[in-house]
């Protein structure tokens, strides 16, 4: 079965999250001004960044090896409250913007690429899975990077690009094969990503609480 992927822009309040399969949507200036300075500034200041995010092909060889800090063992710890306040507060305001909630994460981390570092090409879930959902949010410096989109049925071809912008929000079908690009100058590119099971549903900050 062929599969046409649509990438969209996208507004909160007016965009129907209830089925992403082969949707990528994407959503500018989600957060206010201060608000994304803080998360920036929290995202370049934390001391949890280290070269731990490996990925390697089906031989064992190393596809890349890029910055990145997990929060997913302090979620299945302590809930989201385990989180770090600032990381905390974007995905709040983005669940309550978009109006959906990722009820059981299965990851949620700091990826960031410097110059060279571009990302293996992979999928977030399983293929056309109905009830899991990618969110990416884009901070840090004002660089390029773009997010390279692959077909499911040949995944060598690439069928779109979104560029990297600061306060931008991709919320996508998390099965279609993509990756990210290094920035081409000295500057960073980071993503808060979160992703697992989701739910279209009225947003109470209570959720978050838990």
């Amino acid at each position: 079965m062929a599969h046409a992927v649509t990438v969209s822009p996208a507004r909160p309040g007016t965009a129907d999250l209830s089925c992403v399969l082969d949707r990528v949507l994407v959503f500018d200036d989600l957060f206010s001004p201060t608000q994304i300075v803080l998360l920036e500034r929290w995202a370049l200041e934390t001391p949890h960044w280290m070269l731990t995010n490996s990925v390697y092909d089906a031989q064992g060889k190393a596809r890349h090896r890029i910055w990145g800090a997990s929060y997913i063992q302090a979620w299945r710890k302590s809930g989201w409250p385990g989180l770090p306040p600032m990381l905390l507060s974007a995905v709040a305001t983005t669940f309550q913007k978009l109006d959906v909630m990722i009820t059981t994460p299965e990851y949620v981390g700091l990826n960031g690429q410097s110059c060279g570092q571009d990302a293996a090409r992979h999928v977030d879930c399983a293929r056309d899975a109905p009830d899991q959902l990618s969110f990416l949010i884009y901070v840090g410096e004002n660089t390029d990077g773009d997010l390279l989109l692959f077909d499911k049925d040949d995944p060598q071809r690439m069928i779109d690009r979104i560029a990297f912008r600061p306060n931008r929000v991709v919320a996508m079908d998390g099965s279609i094969p993509h990756r990210a690009c290094a920035p081409s100058d000295d500057k960073f590119r980071m993503s808060v990503i979160v992703r697992g099971t989701y739910e279209c549903r009225s947003f109470n900050s209570s959720a978050l609480q838990q």
